[in-house]
């Protein structure tokens, strides 16, 4: 498939189509067995590029799923699937915005033809999907490890390509976020306001949410009051993503140190996931837990790229690059030096460190990072 199928009905439906003898190309589709009447959870489509669901011109709330999925997705494509097929009932509902019919119980042909047919005709549209930006998600091993400061001069060093690609941060640590605060800004508004503007939020509010930093990155900063750890609606935070993903070139997202289901659903979606750790033994530790935590949960490794900071030069009693590849069974993509000086220069004058100092061996090594990071992206995008 060129584009990522989700499937949505009854069970014995999924279950039959599941079944299906000659229909190994679409094992690669997104199942969802819930009933004909019930709510589509948004975040189950977030990734889509198309989407077949079972509708009952009887249930009033399953009809009512054709208008809330547009609202969602307004340029992914619907294909609606029912019992006893009746022309006129199909061309209404094309009317309303469905870009094909198919009928119940499933038959793989024939969703085949349709969704082949579907695509061809939606072309430009499912490639604007594919064109939104890439998602860089930030987590740490243990709290306090300078992920912060890697999110920050990460999204700086990836805004200062040749390209000048526009980059966005979220603050998504809701409760103790400090980008602000190591940018030097003080926004008026934070990501507070985009979520509670529900589905009204579109591409103005979030430039006007948007605080802008001299480095050319914009910052969606973290809530002034702080919110329990599980408050935050993953439905409503994948929206606000999603419009930043066609605002912006770069996403790059600094998660709380707290494993939580909204964030682990941010984790599984990203397409890199920068892993901050340090030549420590209770950061090792820690995040080998972590990554045994994602290979559980089905996140890809080789999306997930190993970052050392505050590396030093020690002769004896150090813990080596090569002794954290072996504790964490995979390779290193970078280490970024320790000048604390330098950064602490920065943030009391609310700039980056290549303000301060633009050779300071971390700014090189951030460079390098960034450079490798927009690789790994290209890579699993192409």
């Amino acid at each position: 498939m060129s584009a990522p199928l989700t499937v949505i009905a009854s069970a014995a439906y999924v279950d039959g189509l599941r079944d299906s003898v000659g229909s190994n190309w679409i094992s690669d589709a997104n199942f969802i067995a819930i009933e004909a009447g019930d709510p589509i959870p948004e975040h189950e489509v977030a990734q889509s590029g198309i989407v077949l669901f079972e509708v009952d011109p009887a249930v009033p709330s399953s009809m009512d799923r054709i208008r809330k999925l547009r609202q969602m997705r307004p340029a992914m494509p619907q294909i609606v699937a029912m019992r006893n097929v009746d022309l006129k009932l199909v061309r209404t509902l094309v009317r309303e915005g469905v870009a094909d019919v198919v009928e119940l119980p499933f038959s793989p042909e024939e969703i085949l033809q349709t969704v082949v047919a579907v695509l061809e005709t939606h072309r430009d549209a499912i490639g604007s999907e594919v064109a939104l930006a890439p998602v860089i998600a930030v987590t740490r091993a243990l709290g306090g490890s300078g992920a912060t400061t890697i999110a920050s001069h990460l999204a700086a060093s990836l805004a200062h390509a040749e390209s000048k690609p526009r980059v966005c941060v979220f603050d998504l640590d809701i409760q103790f976020g400090r980008m602000a605060e190591v940018l030097g800004l003080s926004p008026r508004r934070s990501l507070s306001d985009l979520l509670e503007a529900g589905k009204r939020i579109d591409g103005a509010l979030l430039q006007t949410v948007a605080e802008h930093h001299s480095s050319g990155i914009a910052l969606i900063a973290a809530p002034q009051e702080i919110m329990p750890i599980e408050a935050l609606k993953i439905d409503d935070l994948l929206r606000v993503i999603e419009l930043a993903r066609g605002e912006f070139d770069y996403v790059i997202l600094d998660l709380p140190s707290s494993l939580t289901n909204w964030t682990l659903n941010i984790l599984s979606k990203a397409d890199n996931v920068v892993m901050v750790v340090e030549q420590s033994l209770a950061s090792l530790k820690q995040a080998r837990r972590r990554l045994d935590l994602f290979r559980t949960l089905g996140l890809d490794h080789r999306l997930v790229s190993i970052v050392v900071n505050r590396t030093e030069k020690k002769l004896f009693g150090s813990i080596t690059m090569g002794d954290v590849e072996d504790a964490l069974g995979r390779p290193v993509l970078a280490g970024v030096a320790l000048d604390q000086q330098t950064l602490s220069a920065a943030q009391d004058q609310g700039v980056l460190a290549g303000s301060v100092r633009r050779k300071s061996p971390f700014v090189a090594d951030m460079e390098k990072l960034s450079e490798r990071i927009a690789i790994r992206v290209e890579e699993h995008r192409s």
